[in-house]
């Protein structure tokens, strides 16, 4: 908790969507919905995600995320984002630049590689290196990394990772 006259840490979530189905009926990979398994890790992330204060929403325009993202019932604004379909850790970078600063808890819902390697490239040294252990080198969907840094969010270059969490129906769980 910050101290009177001391900045508030600003907080970033990276959610890779959950488990996805197979491209069925040849509509496309962004048209790809979440599996029986993926809406049950939607659900199970929600759980986990119901004490957090989000305050915004960034979500891929893939269905998958799109499904994910309303499994979740969080009550923040959430704005779905062309650029975030498969998008690389610097465009993803580049969407969190435009967050006003009031904001200080963020939820991106997006794919791998990017969020992963946006997770690895913003560690701090004195991250949670159970937690990036964790999620290194696997990052299966479902999976969530909490960081937090100060500064804006346009001047976001390095976070500390806090948690990494993985539902008990990822492939890869260590728990």
């Amino acid at each position: 908790m910050a101290i009177r006259g001391e900045p508030k840490a600003h907080q970033l979530y990276l959610l890779r969507h959950a488990d996805a189905e197979g491209d069925l009926y040849g509509l496309g990979d962004a048209s790809r919905g979440l599996s029986r398994n993926g809406r049950a890790q939607a659900r199970e992330m929600a759980e986990l995600l119901h004490r957090t204060r989000i305050e915004l929403v960034l979500c891929s325009t893939a269905t998958r995320a799109k499904e994910t993202t309303a499994l979740l019932g969080l009550s923040a604004p959430v704005r779905h984002l062309p650029r975030l379909y498969n998008a690389s850790s610097r465009q993803v970078l580049a969407e969190l630049a435009a967050v006003d600063d009031s904001v200080h808890s963020v939820l991106v819902v997006g794919h791998a590689p990017g969020l992963p390697s946006l997770a690895y490239s913003l560690a701090t040294p004195d991250s949670d290196t159970a937690a990036l252990a964790l999620v290194r080198p696997v990052f299966p969907p479902a999976t969530l990394v909490a960081m937090e840094f100060f500064g804006g969010w346009s001047n976001l270059s390095q976070a500390r990772v806090f948690t990494a969490l993985l539902t008990q129906s990822s492939p890869g769980n260590l728990h």
